[in-house]
């Protein structure tokens, strides 16, 4: 028996739902209000290729709230410096540099606006956890790639810090919906996050992304990262880095999801044969990466703004 709405029409169909759905969250995308103006100006400057260190330790000690992160970052066990640290100044020269100090700036400013404590089951050490260990393995691996345009360390490390940025801000737009998808995960579906993701909210977060990247005009590469870090195919703009990402992406995932350390990365290793990393550099970054886990959590509980 078809069920019937009150006004004699029926039910949209599942399919049609889900459309509008995608739709509504699209609309609540683009509608997003722009980022705050010192916001917007911190971005201004951390995006200026003349920007130096100097000038990046002042912007830095005039933005309390950056400041407290970055310090927190220098004394954590990842960076094991023998002398204490003395301040931002000391942190940033001395032992961050500027590269690092402004790729973690700009992952902090643009995932400031979203506001995940609304959502269910989101878990945001195991988001900051993915993040910073996608950033360190593609920084790692970036000069292994055998590319006259291979990507930089800095551009590694920034692609691997964002590349899921549009979950946040799906958790922010429909928090109820990806509720839902946490509780169908965590109760052990088979499906694939994004998936669940286009059944129960109408989008994915890779959609989500793209579209973030097109509201606050993020750098191309940034965007393209962020929009084909899931397909191993992709050999569009700015190809290198997100096969960079997209690795390092893979290798993040076996490792929280407990695989055996031999099978790390294993589906995307046809990409790593194209990127040019000899199998022998692989074993030894992965080597090194893995020695560094605890260190790189710890990394993240500075980020996600919990104990780790």
């Amino acid at each position: 028996m078809s069920i019937q709405k009150k006004n004699g029409g029926a039910s949209p169909p599942l399919a049609l739902v889900g459309d509008i759905a995608a739709r509504a969250r699209i609309q609540r995308l683009s509608s997003l209000p722009p980022l705050p103006r010192r916001s917007q100006e911190l971005l201004r400057l951390l995006t200026d290729p003349e920007l130096n260190i100097l000038e990046l330790v002042a912007l830095i000690e005039q933005t309390p709230a950056l400041a407290g992160r970055i310090l927190g970052v220098a004394t954590s066990p990842f960076f094991r410096s023998p002398v204490p640290v003395r301040g931002i100044s000391d942190a940033i020269i001395r032992l961050l540099g500027l590269n690092l100090v402004r790729d973690l700036s700009l992952s902090l400013i643009l995932s400031q606006p979203f506001d995940a404590r609304r959502c269910p089951g989101f878990d945001p050490m195991r988001y900051w956890k993915h993040a910073m260990m996608t950033a360190t393995f593609a920084h790692a691996l970036a000069p292994s790639v055998q590319a006259a345009d291979a990507p930089s360390p800095s551009e590694a490390y920034l692609g691997g810090l964002l590349h899921s940025l549009g979950l946040l801000a799906l958790v922010h737009v429909a928090p109820d919906a990806m509720g839902l998808v946490f509780r169908e995960l965590a109760a052990g579906s088979k499906r694939r996050l994004s998936e669940v993701e286009r059944t129960l909210a109408g989008m994915d977060h890779v959609e989500a992304g793209v579209e973030l990247a097109r509201v606050w005009r993020l750098p191309a590469a940034v965007g393209a990262v962020m929009a084909h870090h899931r397909d191993a195919s992709y050999r569009g703009d700015h190809w290198l880095v997100v096969a960079t990402i997209t690795l390092a992406d893979r290798v993040s995932k076996d490792c929280l999801d407990d695989a055996p350390p031999v099978d790390w990365g294993r589906e995307h290793w046809p990409l790593r044969e194209a990127l040019g990393i000899r199998p022998v550099v692989w074993g030894q970054i992965l080597e090194r990466w893995r020695a560094r886990s605890q260190d790189i959590a710890d990394l993240a509980a500075i980020l996600a703004g919990t104990p780790s």
